[in-house]
């Protein structure tokens, strides 16, 4: 299993930058922001620049909202997604990910709550604005990957679920996150919780976060909250065997930290509960 990090570049960081910081925090890969500006050479320069650090781009995070109401928006959002999915190719990179977004009319606001975010025809135009992007891109093998979030209608295990079978596709894949999934009741016990999300979701995941859930409050006002790794109460043996049974090779990223010190200490704990789970991670 391999074990990347989400890194953005500081200021005046140059991507060669960028990669060296990697191997230096000791990662054998990123998640790689997309900038939709990139140029071929810029591509091909990137992919020199990880090539020479030994590092690999896993994903590319093209966040976007796939379901905003505004044309405009979409169809920059619809060109954006496509060019990452191109750039993959040229990068090395399988994984391009995304979210579904909501159906507020707020550029600022893509998780913004709104009426409709939950509605079958909301559903509906996910698949054809999935297929839209699809359909003109060649399938050269990058996978466009779909992040659950509270916020959207990818809030739920069966929900996650329902996307690989009406995308219908191997194309589409999950990008899981095991925090945006647990309610405060699964909390109380992770293991049970991921041993359902692994059995749901199978193999249809293609990527993993390296998070963790911290259960906050009590009664009524429970709720899970995200944090890094080893902070939460995530059975971390149980998620990555789990992860490590899947059929593919699936890469597990850690979140952007705000310091070094930070991605240090969630590799560290990562590469710890990996020894105790006997499973091979670097």
């Amino acid at each position: 299993m391999k074990l990347g990090a989400a890194l953005r570049p500081r200021d005046g960081e140059s991507v060669a930058d960028l990669a060296r910081r990697a191997a230096v925090l000791g990662f054998r890969g990123v998640s790689l922001g997309f900038d939709h500006r990139w140029t071929e050479a810029d591509l091909l320069a990137a992919r020199y620049a990880f090539d020479l650090a030994g590092v690999e781009i896993l994903e590319l995070g093209c966040y976007c909202n796939f379901l905003s109401p505004r044309d405009d928006e979409w169809h920059r959002n619809l060109s954006r997604v496509q060019a990452a999915l191109q750039a993959g190719a040229l990068l090395n990179c399988d994984h391009a990910v995304t979210y579904a977004g909501s159906r507020s009319p707020d550029p600022d606001q893509p998780f913004g709550p709104h009426p409709d975010n939950w509605a079958d025809a909301t559903w509906d135009l996910l698949i054809q604005r999935i297929w839209a992007v699809l359909d003109g891109v060649e399938d050269i093998g990058v996978r466009l990957c779909f992040e659950p979030h509270p916020a959207t209608t990818l809030n739920t295990l069966d929900n996650l679920a329902d996307l690989a079978n009406d995308a219908a596709t191997f194309r589409v894949r999950i990008a899981l996150d095991p925090a945006a999934l647990l309610t405060p009741a699964a909390a109380g016990d992770p293991r049970r919780a991921l041993a359902e999300i692994f059995a749901t979701l199978a193999d249809t995941i293609a990527v993993a976060r390296a998070t963790d859930a911290a259960l906050v409050g009590e009664g009524k006002e429970a709720r899970v909250e995200p944090v890094p790794p080893g902070q939460g109460v995530l059975g971390y043996e149980t998620y990555l065997k789990l992860i490590s049974a899947l059929e593919l090779d699936t890469p597990l990223l850690v979140r952007h930290q705000a310091s070094d010190e930070e991605y240090v200490a969630a590799r560290d704990f990562v590469l710890r509960m990996a020894r105790r789970a006997g499973v091979e991670v670097g």
